[in-house]
């Protein structure tokens, strides 16, 4: 009985534990399947709505997908171009920034998708033509795989899994922006600037990339915690926020 009793609990020992390793194991998701797969045209409507004034336009991107480059452009100008890595994918924007952002290919959800520097610049202070010291300003965006879902939609555009081969990513994002001034110190007692770092509050945004088709939409709800100048905090509740404000872009679905 001695011996049997402790055979038995050897097995359940070696039973449990085999299932606490499989189940701590998280699936990877290769972010590059939810890329554009073929090239094609995609239309979108952008939609934006600030001080109570809503607008919307169309555009089209113009999808033209190789081997492991896939390039946008939109209305005709080059926008991005993607090169696909054996761990990662590189998009290099064309469009104002002209900088390049490196995504992480193979997540889990809660990992961090990107890290992105989008803005790094340094302004020279003035009175008159006297400079009187500098402004730095970063703004960093980092995002995070938020969940995997099979339906999402936003006004009449809809978007679904509709063949259980084309589920779509949510792709959470936080920016945030940094600026230090830093006045000349025969300066400091004559000036209204202040030497000191201001931190923004969160600005948060959404992406959705529907597998082998690529972005489907980006979804930014700002909410204003104060106006003049205008300050974004995406942390608070919505009857704290003064009015609506958004950006949105909105795929055409052709399914």
């Amino acid at each position: 009985m001695h011996k049997n009793l402790i055979v038995i609990l050897s097995i359940m020992a070696m039973l449990f534990s085999g299932c606490g390793s499989s189940t701590s194991k998280k699936k990877k998701i290769d972010i590059a399947n939810y890329l554009p797969n073929t090239t094609l045209n995609k239309v979108y409507t952008h939609v934006t709505k600030i001080d109570g004034k809503l607008t919307n336009q169309l555009y089209t991107d113009s999808v033209i997908v190789e081997s492991n480059l896939v390039t946008v452009k939109k209305n005709i100008k080059l926008y991005t171009l993607v090169t696909i890595k054996s761990e990662e994918i590189e998009v290099k924007y064309f469009e104002d920034t002209n900088h390049s952002k490196i995504i992480n290919r193979n997540l889990t959800i809660g990992d961090t998708v990107s890290n992105y520097l989008k803005r790094d610049s340094v302004e020279i202070l003035k009175i008159g033509s006297q400079n009187i010291g500098k402004k730095y300003t970063k703004i960093e965006e980092i995002c995070t795989l938020d969940s995997m879902i099979d339906h999402y939609e936003k006004f009449f555009f809809e978007y679904t899994n509709y063949d259980d081969n084309h589920d779509i990513m949510k792709i959470e994002c936080i920016t945030k922006t940094v600026t230090e001034t830093r006045i000349d110190t025969e300066y400091v007692d004559s000036v209204s600037y202040s030497n000191g770092v201001v931190e923004s509050k969160d600005d948060l945004s959404y992406i959705y990339l529907q597998k082998n088709l690529g972005m489907i939409a980006t979804i930014n709800d700002d909410c204003l915690a104060s106006k003049l100048p205008d300050i974004i905090d995406d942390t608070l509740e919505p009857d704290q926020c003064l009015g609506e404000r958004y950006e949105y872009n909105l795929y055409q679905p052709q399914y």
